[in-house]
């Protein structure tokens, strides 16, 4: 990786991009084109506020079947990445997935934790289509480029502030030597001048403000009630396990 934007080496994001077109057809032709749709096509997704400082989301593996958490406590734009790097790990570490059940160990690997995220800007911003839409929507050099140009890329891609402009100076639409002045808006600090330069440019603010989604697909409560009555878990673990995704007391038993 180059300097602390990480932008990844050219050589290096080429190949992941080939491998983000490949997995973007292969749900097109399914009818399929947002990324929690595509994601709750390859596994039980569970969208939930989880209290765990600095942990956008994870992966199971039980009983051949992937569950994907995702924390709605992130902004929902941040939450949309994560979901794309999530997807890579399920196409391209089923093997590790299945082995080591949770995917948590980012140290451990590194490499597909990199690659994780280079697809992530990849299949969520594809590099045609962020110049095409650059140069209708914002078409200024890329030394003279404000936070409002950032604005219009993210809002148009459903993606975080920060990471579209990590991906307009990696296919050097926007400057490296801008990054510290335009990244400074993304700050916790700028939070309301940010909300501000978005309604300013016609856009709510659903992208830059954590969703808190509780989400649960009805077939992973079936799923796991299924599993307990075939004797898979024990009643405790049922228990902890509808305890888990239940924010609200509900009873699912």
């Amino acid at each position: 990786m180059k300097n602390n934007i990480n932008i990844p080496d050219e050589l290096f994001r080429l190949k992941i991009k080939e491998l983000a077109e490949e997995v973007r057809i292969k749900f097109a032709k399914k009818g399929l084109s947002d990324i929690f749709d595509i994601l709750s096509e390859t596994a039980f997704l569970i969208r939930k506020p989880l209290d765990i400082e600095g942990l956008s989301g994870f992966i199971t593996y039980f009983d051949k079947h992937f569950i994907v958490y995702l924390n709605s406590n992130f902004t929902l734009g941040h939450e949309r990445y994560t979901a794309a790097h999530e997807l890579y790990h399920i196409i391209y570490n089923e093997d590790i997935l299945k082995k080591e059940k949770v995917f948590l160990d980012k140290g451990k690997y590194k490499e597909e934790e990199t690659k994780a995220d280079v697809f992530a800007a990849e299949f969520l911003m594809s590099e045609d289509y962020v110049k095409e839409v650059f140069y209708k929507i914002a078409n200024v050099d890329k030394n003279k480029i404000q936070p409002k140009h950032v604005v219009r890329m993210y809002n148009y891609f459903k993606v975080s502030y920060k990471a579209m402009l990590k991906r307009l100076i990696q296919l050097n639409l926007c400057s490296k030597a801008k990054y510290s002045e335009l990244v400074k808006i993304s700050s916790l600090e700028n939070k309301d001048r940010l909300q501000e330069i978005t309604k300013e440019e016609g856009f709510n603010i659903d992208l830059i403000v954590p969703s808190k989604e509780n989400y649960i697909p009805q077939e992973y409560i079936m799923y796991v009630k299924a599993n307990y009555e075939n004797g898979k878990i024990s009643y405790d673990e049922l228990k902890e396990a509808l305890k888990f995704i239940n924010p609200i007391g509900k009873n699912y038993i």
